[in-house]
């Protein structure tokens, strides 16, 4: 997590471009896996090429143990510079395969309402078009709230803290099952078709 110092006054809901995260959070903020991160962050890679990922931020004390920090502002920059699809659009865009069996990161409330209860989500962590993602991140560096890995089906089967959001990722569920009802039922129909026309004694 980051040092709440660096956070006061009218800049308090974005975070600062000096301030730094630790790797886990720098990799859900380029919604990518952690692990892919580190692969980028190597000055070369195992193919040769140079690593061209975004510069490691380390403590100013510390030795070679101390985990890796990136800085924000690199961050920011590294992003606007790698525009391609992420492996979450990816899953978010294979239809129904990736709907159940792909996880994906969501912002969550840090503790359930309930008693014993699931914990509350508050919107996808992957979706850099979000206009409130900047403040999500803040408050999860802050650790006010939580990230946690679903599938979308598990999202869509979640309890949410607002109906708009909720809504917006549940009609994709909804609109992808319908596409998969429909295509079922269109080929029922053509089995039937092919049936009567290879017996058509047996239809009479």
């Amino acid at each position: 997590m980051v040092h709440t110092d660096e956070f006061k006054g009218p800049e308090a809901d974005a975070l600062p471009d000096t301030a730094t995260v630790p790797a886990e959070l720098a990799a859900l903020y380029l919604c990518m896996a952690p692990a892919q991160l580190a692969d980028l962050r190597k000055s070369k890679r195992p193919d040769g090429r140079a690593g061209n990922g975004a510069s490691i931020i380390k403590p100013v004390e510390g030795g070679a143990k101390d985990p890796v920090l990136y800085q924000l502002g690199t961050l920011r920059g590294f992003a606007k510079t790698h525009t391609a699809p992420t492996a979450f659009d990816t899953a978010l865009d294979s239809g129904l395969p990736g709907w159940v069996s792909a996880r994906l990161p969501f912002f969550a409330e840090r503790e359930p309402r309930i008693k014993r209860g699931r914990r509350v989500l508050i919107g996808g962590a992957w979706d850099r078009a979000d206009p409130l993602r900047e403040k999500r991140f803040a408050d999860l560096a802050k650790g006010r709230i939580r990230f946690t890995s679903l599938t979308c089906a598990e999202a869509a089967a979640s309890l949410w803290a607002d109906v708009a959001s909720h809504s917006a990722l549940a009609e994709k569920g909804l609109a992808l099952l319908r596409r998969e009802t429909e295509a079922i039922e269109a080929a029922l129909a053509a089995t039937a078709q092919l049936a009567a026309a290879s017996n058509p004694d047996a239809v009479a």
